[in-house]
């Protein structure tokens, strides 16, 4: 692939949706709720074409998928001249990245992308925002996409931080209620916290190799001591970044409030793209991760922590789209751990079939939530299988992925990531990890089939549930194209089997400057196996356990959770009392300062200041205003009095 083909594909494919995100804010509202649709959904169409043929261009590479680096133009030059020592020389341009890793998110981002915005014409038909509904998700997709392709630390950092603006603005969209203002400002202050991480790191990481490019950051590792405190610290702060964005602990939080945002948007950001961009964070700075063992054995860490965490917060909440927003921060945290122990391809497979079933299932329950006129409690649902049939299937086979059932997609990713990824990763991850995730595993077969089988089986809980009826044939189509995907997509990349076809990994290993997985040997296999038979029975036994419970009722759900610890059954319904404990220890302290410099500081000191200035003025402008008698002979003495003054300073300076 030539620099000037690289360049044209560059433009293209983020010049179509920032060209929607201008049209529509600019012409859509005189334009017509027609132009609006239009303009938004086949500017994504556009780019997903441009984003095949990049994925063409890098598989048809002569010598396998190689990265390219194009810049457009050159923004800032930093270097000052030849006097200057070598570590001012920095210049960033707009650089952008073109290999098989940004290929493949080009592809996801765009691909799931443009299924979404078809949705949100159905979704947001009578919304009278719907030209600043588009305008947004256009420019969060571009903004997504300067993103992955950026190839300057200064550039990604911009479209880290766009990314946070276009996720408040789809958050806060419907801004007329409070608690949609409440989640999309929670959102940001968190993900702001992950940017100064990343500013910081950022700022290390130049003053050790001098460079802003990340071609040439990453060719100079060797500037920095293999799991040294500075190496490590760096990658903490990355990690930091990683986890703001992607929803990880202790920066979790806002994820589940985000559900205030049209569900086209719970989609987009919070299944298929913006969540994930930690991991694909991660997965870039690979390089530096590599030589930081402390911080990898940190991301491990916390990404199994976070999906054990979120996994059983899911399982006692009653909000529809909360459920599948803890289900998302918890397949997000295996692919933080994956990432975690160097198993970047598997983390980057599961990232992939993620983003299909995840974005299935959300806007398989926006349907559910269009025909009950907007009720999202899962207690008032149930027995919409037969009134809404095509729903149904679609929402089954995303379960079915997400629990891992075999030869769905997410079976084929979690069992790679789990089994053959973790136990012949680079990292070689503690057993205890793997034995989490393997409980991990009859978590999301509890927790998935959960809400299907109180959503769709059994009778209607309301009015509303028997007047439901299907979805409209253009919220129904990406629906259905996803469920098919969710059961197909998988089945020609990637087997969770040693020594089978693993285009997937290969496809990646360049990125990862790592051989083609090779033949494993029969100890080595047979320990495979084994961990695939293990990850497999736990997902079965999870839905078994389900539908026992939620659909054949041999067991009374109430029954179960009062035999198990109190502590739990409360931790899980307060989502671990995080909200409550961050408002203790930051919220209500803050908010008492204010209230004391604003009740004490503010007027007795800051006002007293200013008042206490004004009163020696206004003293001493009245003293000076007793010299204004109007009498002529008052100022003629006046005058007599400072001529005479200046006549004694003048002679006696002349004198000296």
């Amino acid at each position: 692939m030539s620099v000037a083909t690289s360049t044209t594909l560059v433009l293209l494919v983020l010049g179509f949706p920032l060209a929607g995100c201008v049209l529509n804010g600019l012409l859509g509202p005189r334009l017509g709720r027609r132009f609006v649709n239009l303009a938004g959904t086949l500017s994504i169409l556009a780019s997903f074409v441009v984003a095949c043929v990049v994925l063409a261009e890098v598989v048809g590479a002569a010598h396998g998928p190689q990265a390219i680096t194009v810049r457009l133009f050159q923004w800032l030059d930093l270097s000052g001249g030849a006097n200057l020592p070598n570590r001012f020389n920095l210049s960033v341009g707009m650089d952008f990245t073109l290999d098989a890793l940004s290929a493949l998110m080009l592809m996801v981002i765009t691909g799931v992308g443009f299924l979404i915005h078809v949705y949100s014409v159905g979704y947001m038909e009578h919304d009278p925002g719907v030209a600043r509904f588009f305008s947004y998700m256009n420019f969060f997709i571009f903004s997504m996409l300067m993103l992955v392709l950026a190839a300057d630390m200064v550039i990604l950092i911009i479209g880290w931080a766009l990314v946070a603006l276009s996720s408040y603005l789809l958050i806060g969209f419907w801004y007329e209620r409070r608690s949609a203002v409440l989640a999309a400002r929670k959102a940001f202050i968190t993900q702001v916290i992950g940017d100064v991480a990343m500013v910081i790191a950022a700022f290390l990481i130049v003053l050790n190799t001098h460079t802003l490019s990340l071609p040439n950051i990453f060719a100079r590792t060797h500037d920095f001591a293999a799991g040294g405190a500075l190496i490590n610290g760096i990658c903490v702060l990355l990690a930091i970044g990683a986890f703001a964005k992607s929803a990880q602990f202790p920066l979790h939080t806002w994820l589940p409030d985000a559900m205030e945002g049209p569900t086209p948007v719970s989609a987009l950001i919070h299944a298929a793209t913006m969540v994930t961009a930690g991991v694909y964070l991660i997965a870039r700075f690979h390089p530096l991760f590599n030589i930081a063992p402390v911080a990898m054995g940190v991301v491990a860490c916390v990404g199994i922590g976070t999906a054990l965490m979120a996994g059983v917060i899911a399982l006692s909440q009653i909000d529809i789209k909360r459920v599948i927003a803890y289900s998302t921060m918890s397949q997000i945290g295996l692919m933080i751990y994956a990432v975690g122990i160097g198993a970047y391809a598997a983390g980057m497979f599961h990232f992939a079939t993620h983003a299909v079933f995840k974005a299935l299932l959300f806007m398989a329950a926006g349907n559910v939530i269009h025909a009950l006129h907007d009720e999202q409690d899962i207690r008032l649902m149930g027995g919409l299988a037969g009134r809404m049939p095509w729903t149904h299937r679609a929402f089954l086979s995303g379960s079915l992925a997400l629990a891992g059932f075999p030869l769905f997609s997410g079976w084929f990713s979690k069992e790679n990531l789990l089994g053959f990824g973790t136990v012949n990763g680079p990292g070689s991850a503690p057993w205890i990890l793997y034995a989490a995730g393997v409980a991990l595993n009859v978590l999301t077969g509890l927790y998935a089939f959960r809400l299907w089988a109180v959503v769709f089986r059994g009778e209607p809980q309301t009015a509303r549930g028997y007047a439901a009826r299907e979805a409209r044939r253009v919220m129904l189509a990406p629906v259905l194209i996803l469920a098919a995907l969710s059961l197909a997509v998988a089945w020609p990349l990637q087997f969770p089997i040693p020594n089978t076809l693993h285009v997937f990994s290969d496809f990646l290993a360049p990125v990862f400057v790592a051989a083609p997985l090779a033949p494993v040997k029969e100890p080595e296999m047979f320990v495979a196996a084994l961990a695939l038979l293990a990850g497999t029975a736990a997902s079965l036994l999870g839905i078994g356990a389900a539908l026992r419970l939620w659909y054949e009722r041999r067991w009374e759900p109430a029954e179960v959770a009062a035999r198990l610890p109190r502590a739990l059954v409360l931790l899980s319904y307060n989502k671990f009392y995080f909200d409550e404990l961050y408002d203790a220890a930051l919220v209500r302290p803050v908010k008492a300062v204010a209230r004391a410099m604003r009740r004490v500081v503010e007027p007795d000191v800051m006002d007293g200041w200013v008042s206490g200035t004004a009163g020696v003025l206004r003293a001493f402008s009245v003293d000076l205003r007793s010299f204004q008698t109007g009498l002529i002979r008052d100022y003629a003495a006046l005058f007599t009095a400072g001529a005479v003054i200046f006549v004694v300073i003048t002679v006696v300076l002349s004198v000296r």
